[in-house]
């Protein structure tokens, strides 16, 4: 099969290395190539499917939200990933890509009298009473509301990036699946379905994908779902906790479930719209329109990794819970290290 000629400007009649070979059309993915282009460097990015399906990315919405967990502490690593977050969101903007990112706030909702009493001692959180929490909201013991926080659209964005990325130059590639890695000096050449790749630099960002050929961490996978409900009821801010929760267009897409992969769980949905209508009662009875389901990969220690496995090798995953929180944050860490 012909090595695919990627650098149109050269006479040479040799396929030309690109800088880098980006291998998965997920959040991570799409942020780097984003983040390569941009800075100027030549690359491809192969999707086995179509760019953001299936996995994780898949899901239709996701929360931006680094007070996380049940003491709602929030890392530096999550501030930062916000931070650079509403950076992406301004920049796809000024190109006139809609990223689909909002920043509404976020609310968190006190289970218990001493998970309230710990929630008030946070920095960067405002308080609410019972009485301040909107009508929309079950909150007997109060409410944190994190205003600069958000949701988004994961599949308006995945296709913002990837334009984005198109914009700087990144071809994208899709239905496009790696079978084998050769390494001959410091050149790495991908054979795909589409014809071999080379390049300086290839990363893979596969997420969930397994792939027994390719050496790359192992990871634990996790299914979820996400359920939308139809609804009248208006909600000021999405919900953030044991399950999460946003309104768009007239239904409330809820999620927050985990599950072995390769168990269904016929429950699962009912589950969710119940302990959602704990916090939001008009969910209770409100009619099922969708089931989503996903696929998300996690370390052992529940942290991203982002890892050279040789020189010019690297694997970018693992992100988790906090995919769309963190991606653009450490997609420019990467950047930095590859260009160094």
């Amino acid at each position: 099969m012909e090595a695919l000629q990627v650098d149109t400007h050269s006479t040479d009649s040799r396929p030309q290395a690109v800088d880098c070979l980006i291998v998965g059309g997920g959040i991570t993915g799409c942020s780097l190539s984003y983040e390569l282009s941009k800075q100027g460097k030549r690359v491809v990015l192969v999707e086995q499917h179509h760019i953001g399906k299936p996995g994780a990315s898949s899901l239709p919405v996701a929360l931006l939200n680094p007070y996380r967990g049940r003491s709602a502490k929030a890392s530096e690593l999550d501030l930062a990933g916000l931070k650079a977050m509403w950076h992406l969101t301004a920049e796809l903007s000024a190109l006139e890509l809609e990223p689909g990112v909002y920043k509404s706030g976020v609310l968190r909702i006190a289970s218990n009298r001493k998970q309230a009493k710990n929630w008030q001692k946070r920095q960067g959180l405002q308080w609410l009473n019972p009485q301040q929490v909107p009508a929309s909201y079950h909150a007997p013991f109060g409410a944190a509301l994190f205003l600069t926080g958000g949701w988004l659209k994961p599949q308006k964005l995945l296709r913002a990036l990837s334009n984005g990325a198109k914009h700087y130059g990144t071809k994208v590639i899709e239905h496009c699946t790696v079978t084998q890695v050769e390494t001959v000096g410091s050149l790495h050449t991908a054979y795909t379905s589409s014809g071999p790749i080379t390049a300086h630099n290839i990363i893979f960002c596969t997420g969930a994908s397994v792939n027994p050929s390719l050496d790359l961490p192992e990871l634990e996978l996790i299914a979820g779902e996400v359920i939308a409900l139809k609804t009248d009821t208006k909600l000021p801010y999405p919900l953030a906790g044991a399950v999460y929760a946003a309104a768009n267009k007239g239904q409330v897409f809820v999620g927050g479930n985990h599950r072995p992969v390769g168990s269904p769980d016929p429950s699962a949905a009912r589950q969710l719209q119940a302990s959602a209508g704990w916090f939001i009662p008009a969910l209770k009875t409100a009619a099922f329109t969708s089931v989503h389901s996903g696929v998300r990969a996690k370390a052992a220690n529940n942290l991203p990794i982002v890892k050279q496995i040789k020189t010019g090798v690297w694997f970018f995953g693992a992100l988790s819970g906090r995919g769309f929180l963190c991606s653009s944050h450490l997609s420019r860490e990467l950047a930095q290290r590859i260009n160094s």
